[in-house]
């Protein structure tokens, strides 16, 4: 399945061998193949280690290829589209953020430790393993008890949501799925986007699963408004094209939320160009590793926006890579040279020492932000203390200044001891003179 680039089926079929030895009380996992026959994978399966082994020594050397993205087949899905009327369903009937305080959460979707059950965290986790987890036994199924059934195959508490302290399982490390629900633009109604991840067959590895401050980012990105951060539609309005770039994208989250978005509003403005043809914006997502440019590029087209979203291989710390990246991009007789809106996400490598101007980060952004539109913004997902906290540099070497800080607590994303969120979003542009 890999060499002929089937990269989510053979991952379906992995996970389904894991589950075998993790997971299963009757050693036996039902699949289905092209012609829709009910078939075994105890044939695949001889241990946990050789499994993960043959899925990544099989999916390394498909990455050897220059034009491995080119490669991948789009044909497995593992859910519909599922829309959800708001008006009529609520995540307040699931477990929310505000009992957080009350029940208490702790996480990391791997292997938990035990908690005293009145310590802060355990119930979230509980609810989790037992309800939501790919891993929990196969004797307990997603009963109604704990769980409310919106159709016969999404349970709207076993998302991801604004409110939900599901939050604070991520990241989820052994979970080939993670299923976030987001609000529709302008409309009561909300949308699942589901995010392949790689945690159980690539241990260790950061890159394919998605992590709090990739979350953050995303859901702020799914209606900038509503996050608080009205002026990335001064950006997307002062563009002919909105052109977006995400620094180390991963799993491709904050990219696929913001694509949808932007697709939704310019269609809501009727942007089009010179002849009259309907605008399509570019979200470029960027990393160093071809598993997250994969993982990227298959999410997208699992959710219907795989013809906005482009990867690249850049490394975001290199200004010479940087300085060229929209060119190796560029659309037609596309001839701006920089990017209306920069995303990015826990980006340790660029957040060290920014209270100098000579930090990285400014060098970065200072290469990548448009500088004709002088409505471009940067948004960063980030720990908000520490060392990876954002400070300017004083005036007037600083080229940039905050428009706005958002903490990760106007998402409910409290931290699993029930206090105020370790994560905040900061909106940025060039400085005004």
């Amino acid at each position: 399945m890999i060499s002929t680039g089937s990269l989510s089926k053979a991952r379906k079929v992995a996970y389904e061998c894991l589950y075998l030895f993790r997971g299963s009380d009757n050693n036996k996992v039902k699949r289905y193949d092209d012609n829709n026959h009910n078939i075994d994978v105890r044939h695949c399966c001889s241990t946990e280690d050789k499994v993960i082994q043959a899925y990544k020594s099989s999916s390394d050397a498909f990455y050897k290829n220059e034009n491995f993205l080119e490669l991948i087949k789009y044909e497995y899905q593992q859910y519909d589209d599922d829309i959800v009327d708001n008006s009529s369903s609520s995540s307040s009937d699931c477990w929310n953020g505000v009992e957080l305080k009350k029940t208490n959460s702790i996480s990391f979707g791997g292997v938990m430790e035990e908690k005293d059950n009145n310590s802060p965290g355990s119930a979230a986790i509980e609810r989790w393993n037992k309800c939501c987890s790919y891993f929990r036994s196969c004797n307990t199924d997603k009963e109604s008890s704990c769980c409310d059934k919106t159709n016969e195959n999404r349970y709207l508490c076993c998302d991801l949501a604004e409110g939900i302290d599901n939050h604070l399982i991520l990241p989820a490390l052994r979970e080939p799925t993670i299923n976030i629900r987001i609000n529709k633009y302008k409309e009561e109604k909300s949308e699942v986007i589901s995010i392949e991840q790689e945690g159980s067959l690539r241990q260790f590895d950061v890159s394919g699963v998605l992590w709090p401050a990739g979350y953050l980012l995303g859901l702020c990105l799914s209606n900038p408004v509503e996050c608080g951060m009205p002026e990335v539609l001064d950006a997307i309005d002062s563009s002919r094209r909105p052109f977006a770039v995400e620094l180390g994208c991963g799993v491709g989250f904050p990219s696929i939320a913001f694509a949808k978005f932007v697709q939704q509003y310019m269609n809501s403005t009727e942007v089009c160009d010179e002849n009259n043809n309907t605008v399509s914006p570019i979200i470029v997502s960027t990393d160093t590793s071809n598993i997250s440019l994969a993982l990227t590029k298959t999410n997208a087209h699992a959710n219907n926006v795989g013809e906005l979203v482009i990867t690249n291989n850049s490394n975001h710390s290199d200004l010479e890579s940087l300085a060229t990246l929209r060119q190796r991009v560029a659309i037609g007789e596309d001839l701006h040279t920089k990017f209306d809106i920069i995303l990015g996400s826990s980006l340790q490598s660029l957040f060290d020492e920014t209270s100098k101007q000579s930090a990285t980060l400014w060098q970065s952004l200072d290469v990548l932000l448009s500088n004709d539109n002088q409505d471009a913004v940067v948004i960063l997902s980030h720990v908000r203390s520490g060392n990876d906290q954002i400070i300017l540099p004083p005036e007037p070497d600083n080229f940039f200044e905050v428009i706005r800080r958002v903490s990760g607590d106007k998402f409910s994303m409290y931290t699993r001891d029930g206090h105020s969120s370790d994560f905040e979003l900061v909106l940025l542009r060039r400085r005004q003179v």
